[in-house]
């Protein structure tokens, strides 16, 4: 059994964010390899057809250099991995990472991807960012300034497709962020604030969660836009799709996981097919920008062929079989001893990659639900909270449902992390004592009757319900348990598994009463979309009705509690700070989280999400660990165009 300890944690000892990031990153790997480059076979072919330019026409002036894991690679090959269909699009997500800026491998510095370089000005109220010279879409179209522009006008500011500023690119005031084109390659993006962790913004917008990416291919997409394209053709195209307006019609062909037509910058792109489809393959792009250090254009793998499975235990079965090559995704803490004994027969080897921080199993309590505004109001009552959370034997689902590795802890920053809080918060009431949940639920007028089941103050039945996805390995499991724990503190608790995208429907509507989800983002609380934030989309349950709040400046939804006000007044504030501030402001937000218990840790830093890694034994270049967790898209940050077969 491979245990996951706090040791393990070091590869992120050199974490930085904040002002100085976005100086030093624009060095490293980033100059070109060599005055000639070279190119897999198949397209070597393809140019002596006459049907794509030489190799050095495709890439820009100056390559992105990629570092290998262990050595420099050869072409050829198709990689097989799993999928579980269209809800599963943050699969190519993950694996292609194709954002503007990427976090390197151990998740400790931005480096630079699509954009070649980024500079502040002396406030950090202006950045300028730099595309590479040349760099090209994957159709061959040249990727200028044009692919940052069009994001910003014909996304950002039209109402149809973003109805409120997205927090990311406002203003103070509310107000949408500037952008300006400087040349051909360079735009500036300006705020009325000093914005220092604008940088770090730019790593997350790359697609997920069915968005759209922050450079979009203008020269294909305006076409489905009316302030571009011809209304009369897209109205047409809506109609024969079967969709209500042009907005489905563009975010349908702005998405590429359901249109491989899309150009792409991604270094394998979608061939004829969609996550939709039994097999959605990838194909090398001619024009992906990056090269290895002898000049060898990437990826050196020809083929990603992602395989649709039904279910999850279906998929694991595959995997210790030997029938995937590389699968994070989906392997389940559950199988690892079968897949381990497995492996020497089936050609495979398994390693961990345990989370970045944070807990793997998080029950997150709705504190706005408005079904029943008499449990509503307990819901959100802290004492219960307390009472749930130290009613709970830990120690058994560590042992139980995640084979005794990870950490029992809540759900803040791992401890080899700056922002973490101190052993104090992160084993706040952890410790099982049912006689102070039992005296914390009494004083909450929650009698038991003479069956030992506990009522409302009204006499109304108290019952919990946990909404539960079975597609992350233990959850359901870790469900069974804790209703166990609650019920028999006479918290009577039931279980619904529920499909991801049912669940996810349920959420926005506010139906859901507590939920399991990971909080894999106690790294990253100021950028993207952490989930300690009520504005987040996707967020968690805790607090949805104040997400529609904020989005509609007080006018629906539920005012926020001081405490999650200050949540945001936090996130809100890291952003204008240097570094040693925004430690200090991630330190309190975390001993909120402990202290408020929106989300009651269980279990982290164990290897269960995307860490549990079944490789093929002749698939070389894998690291051995990453950082691992959803902000840094693992298994994308393990660079997968650098893997080839021996």
């Amino acid at each position: 059994m491979v245990k996951v300890s706090r040791a393990q944690g070091n590869i992120n000892k050199g974490w930085r964010i904040g002002t100085l990031l976005a100086l030093a990153l624009v060095l490293a790997l980033n100059t070109a390899a060599a005055q000639s480059y070279q190119e897999a076979p198949i397209l070597a072919a393809r140019v002596a057809a006459g049907e794509l330019p030489p190799v050095a026409e495709r890439l820009p002036t100056n390559p992105l250099v990629i570092a290998v894991d262990q050595e420099i690679g050869k072409y050829g090959g198709v990689l097989r991995r799993g999928f579980t269909g269209p809800g599963d699009h943050n699969n190519y997500t993950r694996f292609s990472y194709d954002a503007l800026l990427r976090f390197s491998v151990d998740g400790g510095t931005i480096m630079p991807h699509i954009l070649e370089s980024w500079e502040p000005n002396a406030d950090f109220t202006s950045w300028t960012l730099n595309l590479r010279e040349g760099a090209k879409w994957s159709d061959g179209h040249p990727l200028t300034s044009e692919a940052l522009m069009f994001y910003y006008e014909a996304v950002l500011k039209n109402a149809d497709l973003t109805p409120s500023v997205p927090a990311w690119f406002a203003n103070k005031d509310g107000t949408l962020g500037e952008m300006v084109i400087v040349d051909e390659n360079t735009v500036q993006v300006n705020f009325d604030f000093p914005y220092t962790l604008f940088p770090l913004e730019l790593t997350f917008r790359d697609g997920g969660d069915r968005t759209l990416a922050a450079h979009l291919p203008a020269h294909y997409l305006r076409q489905f836009h009316p302030d571009y394209g011809d209304q009369a053709e897209i109205d047409r195209q809506v109609a024969a799709a079967g969709l209500n307006n042009w907005t489905q019609l563009f975010m349908q062909k702005g998405i590429i996981t359901d249109n491989p037509e899309r150009p792409s910058t991604a270094a394998w792109v979608p061939s004829n097919s969609t996550v939709s489809d039994q097999i959605f393959t990838l194909v090398r792009n001619p024009y992906y920008i990056g090269v290895d250090a002898e000049g060898n254009q990437l990826p050196y793998i020809d083929e990603v062929q992602f395989r649709f499975f039904s279910d999850v235990e279906a998929l694991n079965f595959a995997a210790v079989a030997g029938e995937l090559d590389f699968q994070t995704r989906h392997i389940q803490l559950t199988n690892y001893p079968v897949l381990v004994e497995n492996g020497e027969r089936s050609g495979y080897h398994v390693i961990t990659w345990p989370t970045f921080g944070g807990n793997d199993a998080a029950i997150w309590i709705n504190q706005q639900y408005t079904a029943n505004p008499e449990l509503g109001s307990i819901l959100a009552n802290r004492d219960f909270r307390v009472a749930l959370s130290v009613g709970l034997q830990r120690e058994e689902i560590r042992e139980s449902a995640f084979l005794g590795q990870g950490e029992i802890r809540q759900a803040v920053a791992a401890p080899w992390h700056p922002y973490y809080p101190g052993d104090e918060w992160a084993f706040k009431d952890t410790e099982y004592d049912p006689e102070r949940a039992n005296a914390l639920l009494d004083g909450l007028g929650l009698t038991r009757g003479a069956n030992g089941v506990r009522t409302l103050p009204s006499g109304a039945p108290l019952r919990l319900e946990i909404s539960v996805v079975p597609a992350f390995g233990p959850w359901p499991d870790v469900a069974q348990l804790v209703a166990a724990d609650w019920n028999a503190l006479g918290v009577t608790t039931d279980i619904q598994i529920r499909e991801r995208t049912a669940h996810f429907t349920m959420r926005n509507a506010n139906e859901l009463m507590l939920e399991i989800w990971n909080e894999d983002t106690s790294a990253f609380p100021f950028t993207g979309n952490p989930k300690i934030d009520p504005r987040s989309d996707p967020a968690t349950i805790f607090a949805v009705e104040s997400r529609t709040w904020y989005r509609t400046n007080g006018e629906q939804g539920i005012e926020p509690t001081p405490e999650i006000a200050r949540v945001v007044e936090i996130i809100e504030t890291a952003k204008t700070v240097g570094t040693d501030q925004q430690i200090a402001l991630a330190q309190e937000l975390n001993r909120i989280i402990a202290t408020e218990l929106w989300g009651i840790g269980t279990v982290g830093l164990t290897p269960m999400i995307q860490g549990v890694v079944v490789v093929r034994d002749n698939l070389i270049n894998v690291p051995p660990l990453v950082a691992n967790d959803w902000p840094v898209r693992t298994p994308g940050d393990a660079r997968p165009e650098t893997f080839f077969y021996r």
